[in-house]
């Protein structure tokens, strides 16, 4: 018993001396990274020209890449800059919108293109970011055929789709962790920005001003920073 313990402790010290060893240059953030992440996020699709169109809500899980830069002052101030790509399958069950037209939508991806500042203690980077946002969908309106009551019964069947990229804005905030020498896990949360637009479906559909306003999204990942800066540590 004795023998067994005195092995399992001296591999212990060996593991234990090898990460340290591995995260010696752990608490510098300065240097690119790649990294993957994935998430939950929560679309809200209204049309605030027709009062009586229900929201359309939009949710589901995403995955995707992020690449960035970051540089840390010897303030322990960080700043940097990053981009991201997500993309799921994220679409809501056709709604009717006031009477007999149905209105579905589908969002494949989405992105951003942020600046980010925050503070180092050490292992952990406490940020706040902002920037650009970009998505890409489309909105399908259809007519049944044999519609008894308005638009549907004046224009007839119709089923008519708008494929869209929209411009807003993404702000948010998160927490990074090393775990070892140039690696890091991160979770944030970011609240987009896309305003309103108006979707021309086709020479039958209405004109719709659709707003894409209370989007949340949450996640998570892992980043990979290539390099180190090499400090110089005082005698004093």
């Amino acid at each position: 018993m004795g023998v067994v313990m005195r092995k399992s402790l001296v591999t212990l010290a060996f593991l234990s001396s090898s990460i340290f060893s591995t995260v010696g240059h752990a608490g510098d953030w300065t240097g690119p990274y790649v990294g993957a992440h994935g998430g939950w996020s929560d679309w809200s699709l209204a049309r605030p020209d027709d009062p009586t169109s229900p929201t359309q809500s939009i949710d589901g899980a995403f995955g995707g890449l992020q690449i960035g830069y970051d540089y840390q002052f010897p303030s322990n101030i960080v700043l940097g800059a990053l981009a991201d790509v997500s993309i799921g399958n994220l679409d809501n069950n056709p709604i009717t919108d006031g009477g007999t037209i149905m209105v579905h939508s589908d969002l494949d991806a989405f992105g951003t293109l942020r600046g980010r500042l925050g503070y180092s203690f050490g292992h952990i980077l406490a940020y706040a970011t902002g920037g650009g946002a970009w998505v890409n969908g489309s909105t399908t309106e259809d007519c049944p055929p044999n519609a008894q009551f308005g638009h549907c019964s004046r224009v007839g069947a119709y089923s008519e789709t708008d494929d869209f990229t929209r411009w807003g804005w993404a702000y948010g905030g998160g927490v990074e962790m090393q775990i070892v020498d140039n690696v890091s896990l991160f979770a944030e949360y970011l609240r987009l920005d896309f305003g309103t637009e108006t979707h021309n479906l086709g020479p039958k559909s209405n004109d719709r001003e659709v707003a894409i306003d209370d989007v949340d999204v949450v996640r998570a990942g892992i980043n990979f920073k290539f390099g180190h800066r090499e400090t110089t540590a005082s005698l004093k």
